[in-house]
């Protein structure tokens, strides 16, 4: 099978020749070093270098890492930053309206405090918003498309909505909100959302493969809404989203979303990711939930693949083929995605136990 009809038939619940592996992201920095410090190599290169089947995030292309918050914000470049992408990339997530902090040591970037905390802000999406129905985006990632997908899955990433609402507003001011003033937290909603659906119309369009919608909602704990809150203040906007949506699509989230995962399905989503060992029991989900969605994810990312043996790697990748992987419907691929702070021989490793325990009998 080629990597494209690999990845197609596991999200499909099927069973293809092999486990497919499959990351949401992997941070330029790591793509470097695994490169051995070249910067223009092509997404297929990365991909045959690690024998992934996949791809659909952002790549250097000749220049410096930069972490993934930078590359998916305007808030250096400005909207022309989003219309004309100087890497390549795959995204098509907004911008946070939100003030954005730095490490100094690392340089990685983070939300620092979320803007829309009034209904005055909501101003703040004339200025941060770029137009989603602006050609230029979309000419260059067709172009980028066409050279650079050869037999592989490609897929674009989006958000739902809900991500760019906790992140934009703040989990407290959400949380506040809620109670105080719970049509405001609909607005922003709204506004992501139907930013989103109309990405989408150009999206369906394009030759991507399937979809990945990058919104968290929950900690390790638990999530953060309940099923209540979820159905009042998530669902009817992520519907929104979820209904221009016409190919395939995984849904990601961190943390434990048990406690919501039954209305989350309703959505129709063909996949979920990244199912964190520290937060879900991935044989509970494969259990519960097999026979209804393709499972991706759970190559631990706290311990085993940044602080790990190569054996620990083997052992954990061994472990998720075979348990998980059984029957088919599961993509293996880390716990959110291969970070900077990965260990390079690590990654190498979880390719090579790949290659040694993924195929199907």
């Amino acid at each position: 099978m080629t990597p494209r009809e690999r990845v197609m038939k596991a999200l499909d619940r099927g069973q293809p020749d092999r486990v497919p592996w499959i990351e949401n992201d992997i941070e330029e920095d790591i793509q470097i070093r695994l490169m051995g410090g070249r910067t223009d190599f092509t997404p297929g290169e990365l991909c045959r270098a690690l024998h992934i089947d996949g791809f659909g995030y952002h790549f250097p292309s000749g220049q410096e890492a930069q972490d993934g918050q930078s590359v998916q914000t305007t808030g250096k470049t400005g909207k022309e930053g989003w219309y004309y992408p100087n890497r390549i990339t795959f995204d098509f997530t907004p911008p946070w309206i939100a003030e954005m902090g730095t490490v100094e040591k690392t340089g990685r970037t983070y939300v620092k405090r979320g803007l829309l905390t009034s209904r005055d802000s909501l101003a703040l999406f004339d200025e941060f918003l770029p137009d989603p129905d602006h050609p230029a985006r979309y000419e260059k990632v067709a172009e980028w498309l066409d050279k650079y997908r050869e037999d592989f899955a490609v897929f674009a990433r989006i958000r739902l909505g809900s991500a760019s609402t906790f992140e934009s507003m703040g989990l407290d001011v959400f949380s506040i909100m809620m109670y105080e003033d719970p049509d405001l937290v609909k607005e922003v909603h709204r506004r992501f959302s139907e930013w989103t659906a109309r990405v989408l119309r150009h999206l369906n369009r394009m030759d991507f493969d399937f979809v990945w919608a990058n919104d968290d909602h929950a900690d390790n704990k638990s999530s953060w809404v309940n099923m209540e809150m979820w159905d009042e203040f998530l669902r009817p906007y992520q519907t929104i989203v979820v209904n221009e949506i016409k190919k395939p699509w995984i849904f990601h989230s961190d943390g434990n979303i048990f406690p919501i995962l039954d209305g989350l399905l309703t959505l129709g989503m063909n996949g979920v990711h990244p199912v964190q060992p520290a937060a879900m029991n991935i044989n509970e989900l494969k259990a519960r939930y097999g026979d209804r969605v393709c499972i991706v994810g759970n190559i631990d990312l706290d311990y085993t693949l940044p602080r790990g043996t190569e054996q620990e790697v083997e052992a954990e990748v061994r472990d998720r083929i075979e348990k998980v992987g059984a029957g088919g419907g599961y993509m293996i691929s880390s716990a959110n995605s291969i970070t900077d702070y990965c260990k390079v021989e690590n990654v190498r490793a979880m390719s090579r136990a790949i290659e040694k325990y993924g195929s199907y009998k």
